[in-house]
């Protein structure tokens, strides 16, 4: 594994002062400051850091991984944690907007693949003729590499999501990616803290960074107590600040595999892999999004009755999220269909999966 040199809790939290969190956009203002650093981590990791690899299996967002396993001559195996990476007409492009409109939108909603590589288009470009690489265009397609059908993985779960029919047979749902089962404790205070009572509500926003954190936290810790309901809450990249209460606990982190299953419901930011972990504990969740793919997530759920619709950050006041709260405990459908999920997800080993299909495209490939 080859890991890029950037602090992502940093360069987040200064997006979010930049206003880029809110507006994306707003991101080619400060191209030179917040983009060239990323692109220049990529070019080093993803091009250079190839070397003569065999194998070469990318997220989407390491734009030059491509370059790299070209010019080595190597298989290259796109994969990604949600549905990024072949259009579909069953729903819409994660990331431009969530609810279902219809097969026509949903077709649409896939039109920036076709304009992806616009604006890094002339960078790439330029690398690949560094390696006597033929130009591309602005179209990303993950379909065929090297003239041959491509492997394109998707790291979830076929009882989370429904395999769409209008994929060919190389797009593969393989289940999550998960790790090993930890044999490490839960931190002691945190341990006391669950054993002297109910089961909390696990409030927590993973790497996303919050406008107003303070306000955030205010809202949080009031609204588990209105509702009579104790709370862990994880701090994250937000670094959201401690707040006193003998119904709620911080902590850093901990290993949702084992911290979801001791909690009675989930509040989180949506990101694929927090999703798949709450739904592998068969816990329901109360969907908080920031950016990207979150709200798409809320929605999946919303409508296979896994959860509640979605609550926007801007939304929450202690009164509402107290009744956001009474409403996920209370649910007893969400409860069942999500303990129902869990127990057939329990049954997929995802990463095993992937490596399967990973070490016979690779032998394929050498016998070409």
């Amino acid at each position: 594994t080859h890991p890029i040199d950037l602090d992502m809790g940093a360069y987040l939290r200064e997006a979010e002062s930049l206003g880029i969190m809110r507006n994306p956009l707003r991101a080619i203002r400060y191209w030179d400051r917040m983009i060239e650093p990323m692109l220049a981590a990529l070019i080093d990791v993803c091009v250079e850091g190839i070397g003569d690899a065999d194998v070469v299996v990318a997220h989407p967002k390491t734009l030059f991984s491509a370059i790299g396993a070209e010019a080595a001559g190597a298989l290259f195996v796109m994969s990604a944690p949600l549905p990024i990476i072949e259009r579909t007409a069953q729903y819409p492009m994660p990331a431009t907007f969530a609810k279902q409109h219809g097969t026509f939108w949903n077709r649409l909603s896939w039109m920036p693949l076709d304009h992806g590589m616009a604006p890094y288009r002339k960078r790439i470009n330029a690398l690949r003729a560094r390696y006597g690489l033929q130009p591309v265009g602005n179209r990303i397609d993950y379909s065929e590499w090297m003239g041959r059908p491509a492997l394109r993985l998707i790291a979830n779960s076929e009882h989370i999501l429904p395999r769409p029919s209008d994929w060919d047979e190389k797009v593969v749902m393989t289940g999550s990616w998960t790790l090993p089962p930890t044999t490490h404790a839960l931190d002691p205070a945190l341990e006391a803290f669950l054993q002297a009572g109910e089961a909390p509500v696990y409030v927590g926003f993973g790497s996303m960074v919050a406008q107003h954190p303070t306000r955030l936290v205010n809202a949080v810790v009031k609204g588990l107590k209105m509702a009579g309901l104790r709370g862990v809450i994880g701090r994250g990249w937000a670094q959201l600040p401690k707040r006193a209460g003998s119904h709620v606990h911080f902590i850093d982190s901990a290993p949702h595999e084992v911290l979801f299953k001791r909690c009675c419901a989930l509040v989180h930011h949506g990101g694929a892999g927090t999703v798949a972990a709450g739904l592998e504990a068969g816990k329901p969740s109360l969907i908080i999004p920031f950016i990207a793919d979150q709200p798409w997530w809320a929605e999946r759920l919303r409508e296979q009755g896994l959860g509640p619709p979605a609550m926007k950050p801007a939304q929450i006041t202690a009164g509402r999220f107290a009744r956001a709260l009474r409403q996920l405990v209370e649910n007893e459908g969400w409860a069942q269909k999500c303990w129902a999920v869990s127990e057939k997800l329990a049954c997929e080993n995802g990463t095993a999966r992937a490596a399967n299909l990973i070490e016979a495209e690779a032998q394929d490939w050498e016998q070409r």
